[in-house]
């Protein structure tokens, strides 16, 4: 197998193109290269799936790539978690004993991460999250999702900035640092002064739920749909701005903004919704089980975030034939490629007239449908495991 590292990126087709060379995903044989690695046990840290973490992003990605890895031939996967946490099946637990909470959590887990990947007798170590062990017994690869509060100057984001601050430079000695997108590999290339020799980008895959599927059901009022926890980045006042837009040009429909909240997102949420042209026509639900019934149900989803490392509520949308409007800015375009529309970044009135001409036109929305079913069948959690397991089988020949 090659060592030679490589980029994906999005070509106009749809499809993506290994940086550095003309062939396509469809020309790759993950077979061929899956089948000439040799055996060897990877440990991921799994501590964030027992905490709140576990029902954002980090927790999608951890148990989706975790499953994935199970059926991957050559490797053997461990897992680094507290008893009481979920795994999926085929994934060994390595217990991990934590007693701190709150921030001491985080000194605890980093002081003993070093003894606890020894303890594994793993060949390689792989960190998901901003917890990059301050020393590794093993090779080890990082994964950076996105570098948000080093290039979003907000007071909110002033605790996470500072853990960026410190535990960034450990990436330094990573042996291979995957990202789920081009411009999260540029940008800690940029801030971080990481090697690009270094670098992979692997996307994301979309869960099987999530998939078309009429059941009769619609809504009593039609809504837009917006999905994200709170960040001051992620753009509410833009999609709360836009369904007013709408409801101007004589749309009945309302803005459903999903995604788990805590007290203080709640509150934040609430002093967005105070100003807001139309309060009145916005509904946050906090929690959903049944995304998927979510997503199939809106007229659209909107994606206002003004900074994303990948942007799954995208790729979850077009999965489940839901059409997509998005601003174009940092991964979107990457994930949204031709299956839906984006326009210029902050464009609010770019944004809720291309939802309107959605509503309106049965041929426009069609077509949204079906660009977006073929895009969102590009991604998968399978692919996406086979490529991680090559990172890791590379990285295991490197020194400490």
């Amino acid at each position: 197998m090659s060592s030679t590292p490589y980029r994906w990126i999005p070509v106009p087709n749809g499809s993506w193109r290994r940086w550095g060379t003309s062939r396509t995903r469809a020309d790759m044989s993950l077979h061929d290269s899956i089948g000439r690695m040799r055996s060897s046990t990877i440990v991921v840290d799994a501590r964030r799936l027992g905490e709140g973490s576990a029902y954002r992003g980090i927790g999608t990605y951890l148990r989706n790539l975790l499953a994935a890895l199970v059926d991957v031939d050559g490797i053997e996967v461990e897992a680094l978690a507290t008893p009481g946490t979920a795994l999926p099946e085929g994934v060994t637990r390595v217990p991990l004993h934590r007693w701190a909470r709150g921030r001491l959590l985080t000194l605890e887990h980093d002081l003993r991460l070093p003894g606890d990947l020894r303890r594994s007798g793993a060949a390689v170590a792989h960190s998901p999250a901003l917890d990059p062990p301050r020393r590794s017994p093993v090779p080890w690869v990082q994964t950076v999702h996105d570098l948000i509060p080093l290039a979003f100057d907000d007071p909110e984001l002033d605790i996470e900035r500072q853990r960026w601050r410190r535990y960034g430079p450990r990436l330094l000695r990573a042996a291979a640092v995957v990202t789920p997108s081009q411009h999260s590999a540029d940008q800690a290339v940029a801030a971080l002064g990481l090697d690009p020799a270094r670098m992979h980008v692997i996307a994301h895959g979309v869960e099987p739920r999530y998939r078309p599927h009429d059941d009769g059901r619609h809504a009593d009022r039609p809504y837009v749909l917006y999905v994200g926890a709170w960040g001051p980045h992620k753009g509410y006042a833009e999609a709360m701005a836009a369904v007013a837009a709408l409801a101007e040009s004589g749309h009945p429909h309302r803005l459903v903004i999903a995604g788990r909240q805590d007290d203080w997102m709640r509150a934040q949420v609430q002093r967005v919704l105070d100003r807001a042209p139309r309060p009145d026509l916005v509904d946050v639900t906090g929690f959903v089980e049944d995304l998927p019934a979510l997503y199939r149900g809106a007229a659209a989803l909107v994606v206002t975030s003004r900074h994303e490392g990948f942007g799954l509520p995208a790729l979850e949308a077009m999965a489940c034939g839901t059409p997509v409007v998005a601003f174009a800015n940092t991964a979107v375009p990457e994930v949204v490629g031709d299956g839906g529309t984006v326009v210029a970044d902050g464009d609010v009135t770019a944004l809720a007239r291309a939802v309107g001409a959605i509503i309106d036109d049965d041929d426009v929305r069609r077509s949204h449908v079906e660009r977006g079913l073929r895009r969102a069948a590009q991604f998968s959690w399978r692919r996406s495991a086979a490529e991680h397991a090559e990172v890791y089988l590379a990285a295991q020949s490197t020194s400490v």
